[in-house]
């Protein structure tokens, strides 16, 4: 596994656990003492933060950047199973389990997080029922995500799977319109690789996608001009 550079505990007085929503009921005493049993690790664009099947226990919650949980099944074919940015917590799964990692955990951008050690975490939960009921709710979330992307993968073809991950990445433009944008844009072997497929198939049908106007692709953001329309391709796919 890769090493990045790491911080000593003392030095990261400018982040905070409570970026996260799971910690956001600590105290500011209490996120200091939890905060001063941590450390802080930077990571460059690509690198490991964590591999399949690794025995590391910690817990990371990302404090800047874009991380990718990502499962490997041979040389240059993944599923993307999820993106955490600032405040997201990472790595649960194995501090509650005990279990080897399920997925590798890996840098989209340069980034920098907190690494919460495996008995830190514990404590923190034994310690306080506000971080406990939120992360009951964070697993909960992620059960009902899991079960989307099941029911996408068995009741919808290619196309309306794309169209499904373009809605879901996507968000408001905030101008009041109706408009989403997936910005930084991600290429098509991305895209393929959230929707299990390959990427000449994306390409093909972003293509028809941009000819028919419902989106517009740009050097900073894939546009969905017209995502309502998308939304009722969708659901007539289901309906069929």
């Amino acid at each position: 596994m890769t090493t990045g550079s790491t911080l000593l505990a003392g030095s990261q007085n400018s982040y905070s656990l409570r970026v996260g929503p799971i910690f956001s009921s600590l105290t500011v005493e209490t996120e200091r003492e939890w905060l001063s049993r941590c450390h802080t690790r930077n990571l460059y664009a690509g690198e490991s933060l964590v591999d399949y099947e690794d025995l590391s226990k910690d817990v990371f919650l990302v404090q800047s950047g874009e991380v990718r949980a990502v499962l490997r099944f041979s040389v240059g074919k993944e599923a993307i199973l999820g993106s955490f940015r600032r405040g997201d917590l990472m790595g649960e799964l194995s501090a509650i389990d005990d279990l080897a990692r399920s997925a590798s955990l890996m840098a989209v951008s340069d980034a920098v997080v907190t690494v919460i050690p495996y008995t830190v975490f514990h404590d923190i939960l034994r310690g306080s029922a506000g971080v406990s009921r939120a992360l009951l709710q964070l697993l909960s979330r992620r059960i009902r995500a899991t079960n989307e992307r099941v029911s996408e993968l068995s009741f919808l073809d290619t196309k309306h799977r794309l169209y499904n991950a373009l809605l879901r990445l996507s968000r408001s433009r905030g101008d009041g319109g109706t408009e989403r944008i997936i910005s930084p844009p991600l290429v098509h072997a991305e895209l393929a690789e959230h929707i299990g497929s390959s990427r000449e198939t994306v390409s093909r049908e972003m293509s028809r996608l941009i000819r028919e106007q419902l989106i517009e692709r740009t050097s900073r953001a894939i546009v969905l001009r017209n995502p309502v329309e998308l939304s009722k391709r969708i659901s007539k796919a289901l309906e069929g």
